[in-house]
């Protein structure tokens, strides 16, 4: 009698632990990689007066959650709570969708399916110490306006986006199409963006502060921006970038009208970056002259600013590596974006 009821407490046991099982539970294969490959500013780096900061680890520990619609996907993302949120199935909206996130998050997409259509990301005054990786942003070419913004960064510190492709849209360089793929400012802080592809874009990535005269912007944000893919960007690829520092190394730029617009108060240490079709035009740089601008070992050489040239050098804030321009051309062609199959990293 004694071994039947105990046999039956674990009957019992089992069942409640089978219909309990969370409901977001799955088993797509995804780039389980942690922060393998994170550099830059994102990671362990000092500011301007020698303090170090912590890097960032997005939802390191915490529990892995597999979503496959919009509203699993609201809900993991918002908090604190540490998560790894895994997007197993492509999420799609026929109209414009904004999920806020909160902190502690890491976004990965799966291998087989990471595609987010005419889904926008917002920060809250919450947010900070996220990861967006191995993810494909889609949107509707009428989602065009100012504000229709891929992903919308203002506040907080610590952002990693790895290995995501903002696919954009059919566009014309004459039209009304205002919308960007991405835009980090006000005061979010300590980002890297890698081994991720822009393209098919009229606008394409704008950093720091959008407007000039806003001297309390000065000196944010801090944005390392490495082993990119930009292409057919009409204008701001690698970006429009104000008030911060901006390392921009081993990044491939083709096809574009405009590529690095200088802004306001703007410290930029640009190496080893490849200008590809438009630079023959003389676009790689849009400069209004109140920055910083230093260039070293671009294809083509980078030689004449309007700018001064900035004294900042990225080394005082973090180690790297750094490649030849032409090793990031043949690198990012191969490897920026999402992927089915394996990530591989730039240095």
């Amino acid at each position: 009698m004694k071994k039947f009821s105990m046999l039956l407490l674990a009957i019992t046991l089992l069942l409640i632990t089978v219909s309990t099982a969370p409901s977001t539970y799955g088993a797509a294969s995804y780039p389980n990689t942690g922060t393998n490959g994170l550099t830059g500013f994102a990671g362990s780096a000092k500011n301007e007066n020698g303090v170090s900061k912590s890097a960032t680890t997005g939802g390191k520990n915490g529990q892995v959650v597999y979503v496959s619609n919009l509203n699993d996907l609201r809900t993991h993302m918002a908090g604190s709570t540490a998560k790894i949120v895994v997007v197993e199935q492509n999420i799609s909206s026929s109209t414009l969708q904004k999920v806020e996130f909160g902190a502690n998050k890491t976004l990965v997409g799966s291998f087989g399916k990471h595609t987010l259509t005419n889904i926008h990301f917002r920060s809250t005054s919450s947010s900070s110490n996220v990861i967006f990786q191995n993810l494909t942003f889609e949107h509707a070419s009428n989602i065009n306006a100012n504000d229709d913004i891929q992903m919308y960064i203002t506040s907080g510190s610590n952002y990693w986006i790895d290995h995501v492709t903002f696919a954009g849209h059919s566009y014309s360089s004459g039209g009304s199409d205002l919308d960007k793929l991405l835009y980090i400012g006000d005061r979010a802080d300590y980002i890297t963006i890698s081994n991720s592809k822009f393209a098919n874009h009229k606008y394409g990535v704008i950093l720091g502060h959008p407007n000039d005269g806003n001297s309390s912007y000065n000196g944010v944000p801090h944005v390392t921006m490495s082993n990119n893919y930009f292409e057919n960007l009409y204008v701001r690829g690698p970006g429009l970038l104000r008030y911060g520092y901006f390392h921009l190394k081993n990044n491939y730029a083709n096809n574009f009208n405009q590529s690095i617009t200088i802004g306001e108060k703007a410290r930029i240490y640009s190496e080893n970056n490849y200008f590809g079709a438009g630079a023959e035009k003389g676009g790689i740089l849009d400069d209004k002259g109140n920055g910083e601008f230093t260039d070293s070992g671009s294809t083509p050489a980078l030689t004449s600013p309007i700018s001064p040239k900035t004294n900042w050098r990225p080394s005082s804030n973090y180690s790297y590596q750094v490649e030849s321009a032409s090793y990031a051309r043949e690198f990012v062609t191969k490897y920026a974006g999402s992927s089915n199959t394996t990530l591989v990293f730039g240095k």
